[in-house]
């Protein structure tokens, strides 16, 4: 019996240490299958931005690794644009790393690929999540219902279509996690350990690819730590811990001082880009609160989802709403018995939590400061935070803001569910008295589905809706009759639970096991059938792997038309010179809404007709581009040209007469230029484009980018 009862607990180990984080780090690929396997011979792909801001250029940089070379500029659009400081590269992101070896092994990259690497964002997002709140709530089903509701909720599934954003988001559970550890361990290894994991998660974080959410972190981390500051919070939450300040706080300054000196110098970059870029210099107040997000978006986003914007949304059930207001509005007890799992065969009874008032309001507030940024220009902190805090004005849709409101609800709901566990596994579910029939679990839970219906049936019956329901989601219109189908049922099973306790032990971890298992599958049917199809394109299966050659492309860009069209990157020689709105240098966009009177001598200019892409004339000072033509007209061609990689251009010129040499390719802080080896300065053709003082003769020009903050000089 004694060595049945070793080999049950071992398995229960393993199960619970290795199988269960394998399960929940798989969950998010399982939940949206659709976009990893075929249907009826049709593979369901990401749409909106997938593909044009992220897809290509994840594939134009897995070329140059793959052949370990590091693309600085990018040539193939906008005319000329950075490519190590654009945060849509994701250029120095470390997980980069495993698709150059998937890129090598492969032969390439395909949408797939990227699709999967996207869902392993939220994989990674989940992990994160599970191994914070198994430092924060000790009953574990309570933790993977929270994790696994929570990692498949809107706002996630929502971010597919920026795979940047899934992958800077994924890194904010495994930071909470570090500073957790950092602080509550008992020794030097551990908290070092933890500072290991806080620089590795904060590089992740920073070089994601996403900047908005590295700023917005703040508004998660920071009152995170007056957690632990705010000793009441502090032991209500984490218990009576012995912190070590001392340990805790040199960590802490290392960790934070190394993560700076390796990454400021591409957030410095990043920063310097956006001040050049146009629509992103900030204070601009219209352009900052253009997306609206709002009250009712709030209220939509937690019980009625097509009433709120989806850029903010973040619904994660009608179940789970249930569950959080059954706590949160639950009579304070000091503490309460209930069944938590470890890894024995028979659950051991502890008291882990306190349900009290200082965690609630705690919540309530964390929430709440949140959702009243995301407000805009209806929030007088909002208005406030614009005006004075640095960086503020120059991000927009702040309904984004509420990514952050992901790991805080998981956090409250992990909580919540643990209370509901005690509910339901306490013979007080049986009432008696006056005042406990008033606030029985039964009456509690009526009058908020009460309300959760209410407004539901609002906004239904007036057909109240965002835009995107009919812009984009046309297909899920019909869907919005089922959230309140759906809630009914959730009202129903959780009452169900509720009666059922007055005649079942649900103390027996059988019984709570299938309550969580209920209780997470009518959770994931209210998010699965809308929460999977927000942003889909169709496309055949198939490998479509590209696999690109970045030298020979480069070279051949000069035999080739540019193209006119509003894209990024160019997988072939036929580079891009339209631009994209609200991005690329502002001096271009200028230029080209300066010259829309001259677009045929424009298409010359660019390239777009004959592909010719440096010029040579006697002045660069015309007023107009067909002047500037008529100038170089007499000195064609311009010279040869002896080498390009992006990065730089070497041309061979015998110049006639005097006069300069222009190289139609954005300049930058970082270009520069030598003539027959020697330094010179560049001057500009038109506001944005390179060129150079000569003299008459035979000359070796080179234009190189060298970005001051990468320079060993």
């Amino acid at each position: 019996m004694k060595k049945r009862q070793a080999k049950r607990y071992s398995l229960s180990r393993v199960a619970v240490r290795f199988l269960l984080p394998l399960f929940i780090f798989c969950w998010p690929v399982l939940y949206l299958f659709r976009y990893v396997l075929p249907i009826d011979g049709m593979l369901t792909g990401i749409g909106n931005d997938f593909i044009v801001l992220y897809y290509k250029y994840k594939v134009y940089l897995l070329a140059h690794l793959a052949n370990f070379s590091f693309p600085l500029w990018s040539p193939s659009e906008g005319a000329g644009f950075p490519f190590y400081t654009n945060p849509f590269a994701q250029a120095f992101y470390p997980l980069n790393l495993l698709l150059v070896l998937w890129y090598k092994i492969a032969g390439g990259y395909s949408v797939l690929d990227h699709t999967v690497f996207t869902i392993l964002g939220i994989s990674i997002f989940a992990l994160g999540l599970y191994k914070w709140l198994r430092l924060v709530n000790t009953n574990i089903r309570a933790v993977v219902f929270s994790v696994l509701v929570m990692s498949v909720s809107f706002k996630m599934t929502e971010i597919l279509r920026f795979p940047n954003a899934i992958h800077s988001a994924a890194w904010y559970p495994w930071i909470l996690y570090a500073v957790t550890k950092i602080i509550l361990s008992n020794s030097w290894k551990s908290s070092i350990f933890g500072g290991m994991l806080l620089i590795f998660s904060a590089i992740c974080i920073c070089t994601g690819g996403y900047p908005y959410y590295l700023y917005y972190s703040q508004f998660l981390f920071l009152p995170y730590m007056l957690v632990f500051l705010i000793k009441p919070l502090r032991t209500r939450l984490f218990g009576e811990r012995r912190i070590n300040w001392k340990r805790t706080a040199t960590v802490l300054i290392l960790s934070g001082f190394i993560v700076l000196l390796l990454c400021s110098p591409y957030l410095l970059g990043i920063k310097n880009l956006m001040s050049e870029t146009f629509d992103r210099t900030g204070k601009d107040f219209e352009y900052s609160t253009k997306h609206v997000f709002n009250l009712r978006d709030t209220l939509a986003s937690l019980v009625y989802p097509p009433a709120a914007e989806v850029e903010g949304w973040y619904f994660f059930s009608i179940t789970a709403f249930l569950l959080i207001m059954l706590y949160m509005f639950s009579r304070n007890t000091k503490k309460f018995e209930t069944q938590i799992a470890d890894c024995k065969d028979n659950e051991k009874t502890i008291s882990p939590l306190v349900n009290d008032s200082w965690i609630k309001v705690f919540f309530i507030a964390w929430i709440a400061l949140v959702s009243y940024i995301s407000y805009g220009r209806y929030s007088y902190l909002f208005v406030m935070l614009w005006k004075y805090m640095p960086g503020f004005s120059s991000l927009r849709v702040w309904g984004r803001l509420n990514i952050i409101l992901v790991p805080i609800f998981a956090w409250l709901l992990s909580l919540a569910y643990a209370s509901f566990e005690s509910v339901i596994s306490q013979k007080s579910v049986s009432t008696s008295g006056r005042c406990r029939r008033r606030f029985s679990p039964i009456t509690l839970l009526t009058v908020i589905y009460t309300a959760v219906v209410s407004v539901q049936l609002y906004f239904y019956l007036n057909d109240i809706y965002r835009h995107n329901w009919t812009r984009y989601f046309q297909r899920l219109s019909p869907q919005r009759i089922w959230f309140i189908i759906y809630g009914a049922v959730a009202f129903a099973v959780v009452l169900l639970f509720i009666l059922l306790a007055r005649y079942i032990k649900f103390k027996s971890a059988v019984y709570l096991k299938i309550a969580m298992v209920v209780f997470l599958g009518v959770a994931v049917l209210e998010m699965w059938p809308v929460g999977t199809q927000t942003w889909v394109r169709q496309r055949r299966p198939g490998k479509n792997r590209i696999s690109l050659n970045m030298a020979e492309i480069n070279k051949a860009s000069f035999r080739f038309r540019r193209a006119n069209r509003n894209d990024t990157v160019s997988f072939g020689p036929n580079f891009n010179v339209g631009v994209l709105e609200n991005w690329y240098f502002n001096r271009y966009v200028k230029f080209l809404s300066d010259t829309s009177d001259e677009l045929q001598m424009r298409d010359i200019l660019l390239g777009v007709q004959d592909g010719t892409k440096v010029f040579f004339s006697e002045s660069i000072k015309h007023e107009t581009i067909a002047l500037f033509l008529s100038d170089a007209a007499r000195y064609h061609p311009a010279g040869q040209l002896l080498f390009y990689d992006g990065d730089e251009l070497g041309w061979e010129i015998d110049a006639t007469v005097a006069g300069y040499l222009s190289f139609i390719d954005n300049w930058a802080h970082g270009w520069k230029v030598s003539i027959d080896g020697e330094c010179v300065e560049i001057e500009l053709l038109f506001g944005t484009f390179k060129s150079v003082r000569l003299s008459a003769g035979r000359h070796n020009v080179r234009f190189y980018y060298q970005p001051k903050i990468l320079s060993l000089r």
